[in-house]
């Protein structure tokens, strides 16, 4: 899956940002081939490689989300098998009683409904190391830039520090995210570092 902080992979081996190319003209016609997206498995080189901090805050913020996206996986297998039981249960519970005279007058088997008091459980989450180094340097970066820009950082990077376990430090930052695009965001941040959990966002920010 392409990232979509704007890395290009060239031919040559070099990675850039679409935001710093500079455009020159406009060719008519031209056989070159367009650069690509950079494939998550080249992450790791392309840090290596960064010229900048903006281009390693790129590269690693995509590889945050993309060694993340394992775990999406196992959450989704979890609540699916965990839903299985569920309705496997309320099946017994509720049979389709429907003889063939029931189904020619068209009466409908039981509706099934999730019950309410069901319980919603997911797997536990611990970052690798790979995954807590990506993160700390993440974070130290963009502890900087947030204090230079006036916060502008602050959502992710409470994000950031909960992963990490470091609920302290992710408390202030989520309290000086006043943006309403971002309510729904910031209080489901700031519920899960009040359970003091570390498992990443279900979806992403």
């Amino acid at each position: 899956m392409p990232n979509d902080e704007g890395l290009r992979h060239c031919q040559c081996g070099r990675f850039i940002r679409v935001a710093d190319m500079i455009p020159i003209d406009i060719a008519e016609d031209s056989n070159l081939p367009p650069m690509a997206y950079v494939k998550s498995n080249l992450l790791p080189q392309c840090i290596a490689q960064a010229t900048d901090e903006k281009m390693e805050v790129a590269a690693r913020r995509s590889y945050w989300h993309h060694l993340n996206h394992s775990y999406r996986e196992i959450y989704r297998k979890h609540r699916d098998a965990e839903e299985d039981v569920i309705k496997a249960q309320w099946q017994v519970e509720h049979p389709n009683t429907c003889n063939w005279w029931d189904k020619f007058r068209g009466k409908n088997p039981p509706d099934y409904k999730r019950p309410s008091d069901s319980p919603f459980t997911y797997p536990a989450f611990q970052p690798s190391t790979e995954q807590i180094e990506n993160m700390d340097r993440l974070s130290g970066i963009l502890l900087r830039w947030n204090q230079a820009e006036q916060g502008t950082h602050a959502l992710e990077l409470a994000e950031l520090y909960r992963e990490q376990g470091r609920f302290e430090e992710a408390q202030p930052h989520i309290r000086s995210e006043e943006n309403d695009h971002n309510m729904v965001t910031a209080r489901l941040i700031q519920r899960l570092i009040a359970q003091r959990d570390t498992t990443p966002m279900r979806y992403r920010m």
